[in-house]
Parts: structure tokens; C-alpha cells; sequence
């Protein structure tokens, strides 16, 4: 009995002991305070670790921060990108420009076009741009038949089209006055909208409209110096031609009043500075007005000045004459035999005039020897002769400002025919800038000359090559003088009293498509080519009229010395004040020292039919 009560006490001891190591959920108690509720200390450890949580791991509390900043700056930034851009389309008030898709874009205000006096030739006005958001439009037909009363370019068909498309920018019109932007925005027409935008303007309208060019109605430039100056001009930069407006403006009057004259096709003229390389004036006629360039016909589009290549005939000899006294192939005493026709390549070489004495070079020149032209350019050489006319830049588009420039029309083979034609203008074809170019070169003070449309400063240092001597061009000068001014030259009706001309006639036919010349004698090109003071050479002026036609006054003639030469005179009388050139007495000795004049020019009377 007494056994039992001793183990009892040692037993509970032991539990006792036992519990205290064991976890809580195996503890004997432990069921019953789970089944019976939470027991203090379990209370007290929820509320201790909900004032006081346990320490988290540092690196993780990391990478949780930096994904949480990122995502903030990602937001704020998407947030303040949102403000600004709904701030600057308020602020700018939609006066954009808008794009071909109606995306709008800002710009600068397009560069002004001025000439070389402040002449303003290309400008912006404010304008108010009707357009329409289609799918705004509710009832397209009816908004038509509102619209169309006030809308001179579409009828009510073509509005309802329009503003049923599926899209979110129609244009319906521009250039709206003050009074029809009031009526049509009076009529309260959802998804009709205006917008303010520029006109690309031309306030001399049709002068020098193919040095302009013109641009499209996002006012990109499309054609001219607007074209090729386009980068400048679309910065907000202007930009100042070398053209003389009032130079310009007599060139392209004297021109057409020869083609109206001899009932011609079109012509073209340019004025040339021979020291800077500054085209004072290009024309060519018929031209257009860029304020309406759509309305212009594919003719008057056409730049006969750059684009246009032409055989030009008997100036040519200017050139070949140059040429053969600077290689010393001759010399200014040497004499031909030109009586009878030259035979070169199974074809024969005539003159327009038949002279049964040797001509001098002058000779040549003064009286336009076709046959004396070949025999000094076969003395030449064909290898020199190429070589000199590409020193002249006559292989190569022009390096000039304009995007429409034309290459020359070369020979493929330069053989003995090739040599002779070209040394008269044939076989050859050229643009009036190529031409202007080289006679500036053979009759300035030798040296070829960059050309461009734009104002050189006085010290800017162009692209210059020397091509001949001063002795050449002087004796070229003095030659072309006596062509004007000599009775039996062919260029009489150039000479502008006081002024100092010395030119070369030219005719030649025109080129058939398919190949060959037309035999028609209303099928011509005629041209002159002057230098002018001839005694200091300041200016080449060139002249080109498109098929003209024989007229009575003329004796039935068409040639360059009845069509072209006139033209020049008028414009040398004309422009010579504009350009500081002032008269001089052409007998004065200071005058005539400066030129050979004592050149013996033929044995018999001039005829005024042989121009």
C-alpha cells in the first residue's frame, strides 16, 4: 500500500519536467486551450508583433523600394508629359501647320525670297484653312448643301464625298476672307473647324518665276531656289538672289516683245556678271505666275534657260576663235580659203554668204565664215578642242542653284566632222547659261567663273579657272565690237550707242525628234551673245528666240542678227543705268587703246539680208 502513494509524486514530477522541454502544440493542456479559446500569451504575442513586427530581410526590403521609386517616376513623368502637351496645344491655340495627313506639326515661318536691292520676290501671308473632322460630321449631306453656297471649289456632290470619308482631316478650303469665315462658322456645324496658316505669295507675280519655283501647299518646296534652297528657307532663314528685279523685268519685256514680233514660240535671255559670276537676270518666255502654278501649261513650266538645250549656232565661233589664238593653232593675220565649199565626212560645209578672198580670222568672225570656222578648229585638233570646251564647263550640268539644270548633248565620237561642226555651233547642244558661261570666260579677262543665283559678298572667293590669256580676250572683244559695229557685221542692230557691244550672231536649225534637222525656215533656233562695255568688260547678255518667222520688214529673214540682236540693244539701253554702266565716246582715245580696231574687214558692200 505503500508503494503506490510514493510513486505518485514522482510521477507527476517527471510530467512536469516533461512538459516544460516539449513544443506547446504537444503539451497535454494544449488541446483543450486551443478547443477553449487563445490562451494570454498567445495574445500578448499577436499584439507585440502587430505594434512591433518582426525585422524584415534587408536585402528584399530593398528591391521592394527600388521597384516601387521606379514605378512612381514612371507615372509622375507619364502625368507631367500629359499637362505639358495639353498645355502647349492650348497656348499654340491650333495655329499649326497641318500635315498631308492632317497630323499637325509646328514650323518656323518660311525664309523670304529677296534680290540683290531688298527687292521682295517671295513672301507668307496669314490665311484662314477650312477643314473638317468627318467622323464629327453627324449629317454630311445637309452640312453640304450649308457649306456649298460659300465654297467656290466644290459643289454639293463633292462636299457630301468629302465629308463622308473615313477619316479624321478633310481640307475644304483656303484663303477664306473675313466675312465668309463669320457665315460659315455661323452655321454651327459640328466637325467644321479653322485653323490659321500661311500662303507661300509671289508679289511680282510672273518675274522670275522659274528662279522661284513655287511649293506645295504644306509650303515644301517643290521647284526653283524654293527647291533647292528649301532647308534654309523652311529654318526661318531668307534668302537673297544676285537678280536685279528691274534688270530682269527689261530682260523678260524686250524678249517677248521679239517673240510677239517675229510670232516665235518663246525665247529666253540672261545677264551675266563676268568678274563675280552672279546671274543678274534669267528669262524664259512663256513663263507663269507661281501664285497660281497650277493653272500653268506644261510649256511655260519649261525653264528654256537651263532645261532647254539648243545648237547655238554661230556664237560657237567666239569660242572656237578663242581657242585657236590661245593654243597658237593661228594668229589674228593668218588667212583661209573659203570660196568654195569644205567637204568633211562625205558632207559639204557652206557659208550663208559666199566670199571669193581669203578671210583673216577677224574676217571669220565678223563675217561669220562657217568654212573658215572648221579649217582653224581642224588646226586645233579634236583632242584640244574637247579639251578647252570642257575647261569651259560644256560637258557638265551647270553648277548653279536650281534643281532643274539640264547636261549637255555631246558628240559620242569627236572625229574630223564632229570638229568642224562644233567649231560653228552644230552637232553640239547646250543651254544659254552654258553658253553665257564660256563667252564670259573668252571675251572677260580669261577666267571662268562658278555662276550663281545667289549674292556673293565682295569677299567671297568663287570657283575661278584660268581658260585664256588677257591678249586672247582682248583680241576676241575687239573682233566681236567690229561685228556690231562694223557695216558689213552681222550683229548691226545691237549696237547701243555709247554703251560699248560687242556680240556674235547665231542660227541654226532645229533638231527633229527622231533625229536630223527640220528643213523649214520657220524652224530655227536664233540667238546673239554680247559683251558689253567691250572695252572693260563688265556684262555678257545672251538672247535665244524659238522658231521665229520671216517677216516683211525683215526682208523675209529670221536670223539672229534681225531677231536677236534688237532684243540686246534695247536691253543694254534699258539696263546699262540700273547696272552703273554709264555711255562713253566710243572715239576717245582711252577708248580705242583698250581694243584692236584696225582689223581690215572685207572688199565689197555689206547686205543687210545677210544678218
Amino acid at each position: 500500500m505503500s508503494s503506490p502513494a510514493l510513486r505518485t509524486p514522482d510521477h507527476r514530477t517527471a510530467s512536469a519536467g516533461m512538459a516544460q522541454h516539449a513544443p506547446a502544440a504537444a503539451r497535454p493542456g494544449s488541446s483543450r486551450e486551443s478547443s477553449s479559446g487563445p490562451s494570454r500569451g498567445s495574445i500578448l504575442t499577436s499584439l507585440r508583433n502587430l505594434v512591433l513586427p518582426p525585422r524584415p530581410d534587408p536585402a528584399r526590403s530593398r528591391r521592394i523600394a527600388e521597384v516601387r521609386l521606379v514605378i512612381s517616376a514612371v507615372v509622375v513623368l507619364a502625368v507631367f508629359s500629359a499637362i505639358a502637351t495639353r498645355v502647349v496645344m492650348l497656348s499654340t491655340n491650333g495655329d499649326k501647320a497641318f500635315s498631308g495627313n492632317g497630323v499637325s506639326v509646328a514650323s518656323l515661318p518660311r525664309g523670304q525670297i529677296f534680290d540683290r536691292n531688298g527687292r521682295l520676290l517671295a513672301t507668307n501671308l496669314p490665311i484662314t484653312v477650312l477643314h473638317a473632322d468627318p467622323s464629327e460630321i453627324m449629317n454630311a449631306p445637309e452640312a453640304a448643301r450649308l457649306l456649298a453656297p460659300m465654297l467656290e471649289r466644290h459643289d454639293e456632290a463633292s462636299l457630301t464625298r468629302l465629308l463622308s470619308k473615313k477619316t479624321r482631316y478633310v481640307e475644304l478650303d483656303r484663303k477664306l476672307t473675313p466675312a465668309r469665315h463669320a457665315a460659315i462658322l455661323n452655321l454651327g456645324i459640328p466637325g467644321i473647324h479653322f485653323r490659321k496658316s500661311v500662303l507661300r505669295t509671289y508679289p511680282s507675280g510672273n518675274l522670275a518665276a522659274h528662279i522661284l519655283g513655287h511649293v506645295d501647299p504644306d509650303n515644301k518646296g517643290l521647284a526653283g531656289m524654293e527647291k533647292s534652297m528649301d532647308a534654309i528657307l523652311a529654318s526661318g532663314k531668307d534668302v537673297t538672289l544676285a537678280l536685279d528685279g528691274g534688270v530682269q523685268a527689261i530682260v523678260a519685256r524686250e524678249l517677248a516683245a521679239q517673240i510677239d514680233t517675229f510670232e516665235a514660240i518663246g525665247g529666253a535671255g540672261m545677264v551675266l556678271d563676268i568678274r563675280s559670276g552672279e546671274i543678274i537676270a534669267m528669262v524664259s518666255l512663256p513663263d507663269f505666275n507661281p501664285n497660281h502654278y497650277a493653272k500653268a501649261i506644261d510649256d511655260a513650266r519649261f525653264n528654256r534657260a537651263t532645261v532647254g538645250l539648243y545648237e547655238m549656232g554661230s556664237t560657237f565661233k567666239i569660242l572656237n576663235t578663242a581657242i585657236a589664238l590661245e593654243t597658237g593653232a593661228t594668229d589674228v593675220n593668218r588667212r583661209y580659203e573659203v570660196a568654195k565649199p569644205l567637204r568633211i565626212g562625205g558632207f559639204p560645209i557652206r557659208d550663208y554668204k559666199t566670199y571669193k578672198w581669203p578671210l583673216s580670222v577677224p574676217e571669220i568672225l565678223v563675217l561669220s565664215s562657217n568654212i573658215g570656222s572648221a579649217q582653224m578648229a581642224a588646226e586645233i585638233g579634236g583632242p584640244t578642242q574637247k579639251a578647252y570646251l570642257e575647261r569651259l564647263g560644256l560637258f557638265d550640268r551647270m553648277p548653279v542653284e536650281l534643281p532643274e539644270r539640264a547636261r549637255p548633248l555631246v558628240p559620242a565620237q569627236w572625229q574630223k566632222t564632229e570638229i568642224a561642226t562644233v567649231s560653228y555651233g552644230h552637232g553640239m547642244s547646250v543651254s544659254l547659261l552654258h553658253l553665257a558661261s564660256a563667252v564670259s570666260a573668252a571675251t572677260g579677262d580669261g577666267l571662268w567663273v562658278e555662276p550663281t543665283l545667289l549674292r556673293r559678298d565682295p569677299a567671297d572667293q568663287p570657283v575661278r579657272a584660268r581658260v585664256f590669256s588677257p591678249d586672247t580676250t582682248q583680241a576676241v572683244r575687239s573682233m566681236m565690237r567690229l561685228v556690231v559695229a562694223h557695216p558689213k557685221g552681222t550683229g548691226k542692230l545691237a549696237n547701243a550707242a555709247g554703251y560699248m557691244v560687242g556680240g556674235k550672231t547665231g542660227t541654226t536649225e532645229k533638231i527633229r525628234p527622231e533625229g536630223g534637222y527640220y528643213k523649214e525656215r520657220n524652224k530655227n533656233i536664233t540667238s546673239f551673245a554680247a559683251t558689253f562695255p567691250v572695252h572693260d568688260p563688265r556684262y555678257v547678255i545672251v538672247v535665244m528666240v524659238d522658231e521665229p518667222k520671216p517677216q516683211e520688214f525683215s526682208y523675209g529673214r529670221a536670223t539672229g542678227g534681225w531677231v536677236a540682236a534688237p532684243a540686246v540693244r534695247r536691253i543694254v539701253e534699258n539696263a546699262a543705268p540700273l547696272l552703273g554702266i554709264h555711255p562713253v565716246d566710243e572715239k576717245a582715245p582711252e577708248i580705242r587703246r583698250k581694243l584692236r580696231l584696225d582689223f581690215r574687214i572685207g572688199n565689197e558692200e555689206a547686205r543687210l539680208a545677210s544678218f
